[in-house]
C-alpha cells in the first residue's frame, strides 16, 4: 500500500475530500489511486463530488481526462443523467431530495464495477447528508472529489482530511506553481482559535447574526452580532461599529480582500480576524501578507487537517518539469507538509 494511503487510512474518519487547485493537476488520478487501494483492502467506498467531475473530454483542451473508476460494492452519489450514462452497474438505493442541472442526486451500489461521472450538491450541508447516507448503506470511508472553486468539499464540517492537488497547469513558470501552491498551504493551515473565552463568545454569536465584534468583559468576552445582512454586508457593517476597545472580529461568512483591507485602514493594529473554517478564506496574497505585515492575526473555529500535497508535474498544454525536481523543490516549499507524485513514484518503485 501507498505511503498516502496508509496516510489516509490512519485519519479514521468517515470522509477525506481530494480538492484540485485548478484544471489538469492529477485530482482524478489521486482519486483513482486511492479507490484502487482501497478495494484492494477490501473496504467497500463512497464516492460523491462536489459540483461535477468524471466527464471523458477536457472543456478546455478537448483532451481525454482520467475517468472515476468506481469498484464492486462502492456506494456512489450522482445525478441521474450521470447515473444513466454509467459504464459500472449500478444498483439504484435511493433518490436523495439534492438537485442539480443534471437532475436529482441518486444513491447507488455499484454490482459491477467501471468507470462512473459524479456530480453532487456543491452545499456543506447537502455534502454532509449524503456522506451521512453512504455510511449508513456499508460505506467504510467516503472519498469527495472537488476543487479549489467548489472548497465546501473541504470544510472540516464534511470532511475529516483534505488532500490538495497542485501541477504544472496551475501557473507559468515551476516559481509560480510553488509560491502558489504554498499560499494556498498557508491559509489551509490558519491556526485554530486557542483561547476558550473567545471561542465561546464567538460561538454564541454567530448563532444570533453573520458577524460579530467581540469586547473583553472582565474574564470574558461581550458578544456584539451583526443581524438581518448577508454575510459580506455584515462585515462591512461590522467594521463600521469597531472601536479601539475590540478584540476581535468574527465573520461567519467568507473574508475577502475588502474586508481584510478595510480593517487594516481602520487599525494601526489590527484585531485578531476569526472565521468558521480555514475554507471560509477567499483573499490575495498581497492582502494576506500585507495584514500579516502590519501585525494582524487570523484564526478558525474549526481546523482544517490538510494531509499530504500530491503533485503533476505535466501540463496538457505542453509545459511540463522534471519530476524529481517539481517534487523535490515541492517538499522543501510545504514541509513537513508530505508531497507525492504518485505517477512519477510508482513508477520509480517499479
Amino acid at each position: 500500500m501507498s505511503e498516502l494511503y496508509q496516510l489516509v487510512n490512519s485519519q479514521k474518519g468517515k470522509a477525506t475530500a481530494i480538492v484540485g487547485m485548478t484544471k489538469n493537476v492529477g485530482k482524478t488520478v489521486t482519486l483513482n489511486s486511492l479507490v484502487k487501494e482501497y478495494e484492494m483492502s477490501g473496504t467497500a467506498l463512497g464516492l460523491v463530488s462536489a459540483g461535477y467531475d468524471g466527464e471523458r473530454f477536457d472543456r478546455l483542451t478537448l483532451k481525454e481526462k482520467p475517468r472515476i473508476y468506481a469498484p464492486r460494492g462502492a456506494i456512489v452519489a450522482t445525478a441521474q443523467a450521470c447515473f444513466n450514462a454509467a459504464e459500472a452497474d449500478l444498483e439504484l438505493i435511493e433518490v436523495s431530495s439534492f438537485s442539480t442541472p443534471l437532475g436529482p442526486v441518486c444513491l447507488a451500489r455499484v454490482k459491477k464495477a467501471g468507470l462512473v461521472e459524479l456530480a453532487g450538491p456543491g452545499s456543506v450541508s447537502g455534502l454532509k447528508d449524503l456522506i451521512e447516507k453512504m455510511i449508513s448503506f456499508g460505506a467504510g470511508h467516503v472519498l469527495v472529489d472537488g476543487a479549489i472553486n467548489r472548497i465546501a468539499s473541504a470544510s472540516p464540517q464534511v470532511t475529516d482530511a483534505s488532500i490538495l492537488a497542485s501541477g504544472a497547469s496551475l501557473g507559468p513558470t515551476m516559481d509560480d506553481v510553488i509560491k502558489k501552491t504554498v499560499f494556498r498551504r498557508a491559509l489551509l493551515i490558519t491556526p485554530l482559535l486557542n483561547d476558550q473565552a473567545m471561542y465561546k463568545a464567538a460561538r454564541e454569536g454567530l448563532e444570533k447574526g453573520n458577524a460579530v465584534l467581540l469586547h473583553r468583559e472582565g474574564s470574558g468576552f461581550h458578544a456584539d452580532p451583526v443581524t438581518g445582512m448577508i454575510p459580506l454586508l455584515a462585515g462591512a457593517q461590522l467594521i463600521g461599529m469597531c472601536n479601539e476597545e475590540t478584540s476581535a472580529l468574527v465573520f461567519g461568512g467568507a473574508l475577502v480582500d475588502n474586508i481584510l483591507q478595510d480593517v487594516m485602514d481602520l487599525y494601526e493594529n489590527p484585531p485578531l480576524i476569526i472565521v468558521n473554517d480555514a475554507t471560509r478564506l477567499f483573499i490575495s496574497p498581497e492582502i494576506y501578507y500585507r495584514f500579516l505585515g502590519k501585525g494582524g492575526e487570523i484564526a478558525v473555529l474549526e481546523q482544517f487537517n490538510l494531509l499530504a500535497v500530491t503533485l503533476n508535474p505535466t501540463d496538457p498544454c505542453g509545459r511540463g518539469y522534471d519530476p524529481q525536481m517539481f517534487l523535490n523543490r515541492m517538499e522543501e516549499a510545504v514541509k513537513p507538509c508530505p508531497v507525492f507524485d504518485l505517477v512519477y513514484q510508482e513508477q520509480t518503485v517499479l
